[in-house]
């Protein structure tokens, strides 16, 4: 090919290439650019404002950091929490001014690091409705929930945040907006059995939101909070809903349901999801990319949020030394790790429940045995070196009375076993001097006989009747002989707190 012909061949090439050129600009000038791109950042189920594991894993402030770094690379960027935040914590069930604090903390802190839209979870029904609706009127994020309503009256309405005299109702779903691009929210929780709130089928209200939706949003997401069984026929019959942002579990998950896939973070924002989402309008075909991110130390605080952390943690000594404890007394130093991890204590003994069980039955003075439930333990965390005061708070922050509770063999046994069958969740029983050999249960080494009356130590709350499937423990059951209870105005009787008696416990072991 002669100088001549290789010119005139690049001529036509340049022209050709100036053409393509001008036609994609034309293009993205008609129909504006073809791709969007956002991120989500996901937690759920955090209880802890502050960092766990002697400071290496977890903390709000951490988080807010992650969020600042996400939204500083890409500003079309969302924070959401799949629910359980207001309760349990040991913070939330301390006084400040005189009143109980019940999650006033966090939701200052959740304002503070940025969430931006939440769903409602089992535990923010712990509360009565006066003070859950405090914590509402206080927080600055959307709260979105499709399926749950207030019942008063026997009227349902929306619930509703209320600020000065307006009252803003929770949506059924928002529109959330990156560049021209439209993405539908729907928010979905799981049933509770409280007064004030009514429950509608998840799976019957997703469809009629998502027909509200459809022809209005490109996207279409969810952010719930219930157990995976029931997110996984969620995901299988709406299989046009990409993401499940999902919370309740406190571990950690990517479970895919053909072309859906739920994610969950593990509590207390150990971890977090990023979900990194590109949108192509031609196509009309959404790519996500999700990450588990760890929250730990390599993390640095971001300043607000931290000056809040730390103001409630100053808040919590306080009112801790109030009701007689020390948070920053050393009880014990070990060097196996107590092991408190909810799924753990709800399904075998451990370390930390066995220390538990021992100190309810040494503090009582006629007690031959002793249990407590599981679920009592909420600090999803195993605590190694010294452990504090503010630790054993932290373990049972809910607290409570140790009864002793004189009691017939045969509804003892009735007990252990109905324990048993709560394995897994928060009725499963600890024991102390209580052991299961072959089919027979013995207290020491002989068997429980179902017509001689035995002296057990258990918690206030047992002997209300309402533990799973412990229904029949109560002071009224014809088998139940005697119940000693505690002077309250005797401080210096350890089964008025049974977080007193674990401290007195092991600071002698």
């Amino acid at each position: 090919m002669n100088y001549t012909s290789k010119y005139r061949y690049s001529k036509y090439a340049f022209i050709f290439f100036l053409f393509l050129s001008s036609q994609l600009f034309l293009s993205l000038s008609i129909f504006g650019q073809q791709t969007q791109e956002f991120t989500i950042l996901q937690i759920n189920d955090v209880y802890e404002i502050a960092p766990l594991s002697n400071g290496t894993v977890g903390g709000m402030a951490r988080v807010a950091t992650v969020y600042k770094q996400l939204k500083a690379e890409n500003p079309n960027t969302f924070f959401v929490h799949a629910g359980d935040f207001v309760n349990p914590s040991v913070i939330g069930t301390l006084s400040v001014d005189g009143k109980r604090i019940r999650g006033k903390q966090m939701i200052e802190v959740m304002n503070t690091a940025g969430v931006e839209y939440v769903t409602l979870g089992n535990h923010e029904f712990d509360l009565e409705y006066a003070d859950l609706q405090e914590r509402i009127n206080e927080s600055t994020f959307t709260w979105v929930i499709a399926n749950a309503k207030h019942q008063w009256n026997n009227q349902l309405s929306l619930f509703f945040k209320q600020v000065n005299d307006k009252k803003t109702f929770f949506p059924s779903s928002v529109v959330l907006k990156a560049g021209k691009l439209r993405i539908g929210l729907i928010g979905l929780m799981l049933p509770v059995d409280v007064g004030f709130l009514e429950v509608e089928n998840p799976l019957e209200v997703v469809q009629t939101e998502y027909n509200r939706l459809k022809d209005s949003t490109e996207v279409v997401l969810a952010l719930t909070h219930q157990t995976i069984e029931v997110d996984k026929i969620l995901a299988a019959k709406m299989q046009m809903i990409p993401l499940i942002m999902g919370g309740h579990e406190h571990d950690n998950m990517k479970v895919k349901v053909g072309e859906s896939v739920i994610c969950k973070a593990d509590a207390n924002a150990k971890t977090a999801y990023i979900h990194r989402f590109s949108y192509d309008f031609q196509t009309k075909k959404l790519t996500v990319r999700s990450e588990i991110k760890t929250i730990d130390n390599t993390i640095p605080d971001d300043p607000k949020t931290a000056e809040v952390v730390d103001k409630w943690l100053k808040i919590a000594e306080n009112s801790a030394r109030a009701i007689g404890l020390n948070p920053q007394a050393v009880v014990m130093e070990t060097k196996e790790p107590l092991n408190g991890l909810e799924s753990s204590v709800r399904s075998k003994t451990t370390n930390l429940t066995t220390f538990i069980a021992q100190a309810m039955r040494e503090v009582s003075k006629n007690a031959v045995a002793s249990f407590f439930n599981g679920g009592s333990i909420r600090i999803d965390d195993q605590i190694e070196g010294k452990v504090t005061e503010y630790d054993i708070l932290r373990i049972l922050p809910f607290g409570g009375q140790i009864f002793e509770v004189e009691m017939k063999g045969s509804l003892l046994l009735q007990v252990l076993e109905a324990g048993m069958k709560n394995r897994g969740k928060g009725g499963f029983l600890h024991h102390a001097n209580i052991r299961l050999k072959g089919k027979n249960w013995k207290i020491g080494n002989k068997k429980i006989k179902k017509d001689k009356y035995y002296t057990i130590a258990t918690t206030d709350f047992l002997m209300t009747g309402k533990e799973m499937g412990l229904g029949f423990l109560t002071e009224q059951n014809p088998d139940v002989r005697q119940v000693i209870k505690p002077d309250k105005n005797e401080k210096a009787d350890l089964r008025n707190d049974i977080r007193r008696a674990i401290v007195s416990y092991l600071k002698n072991k």
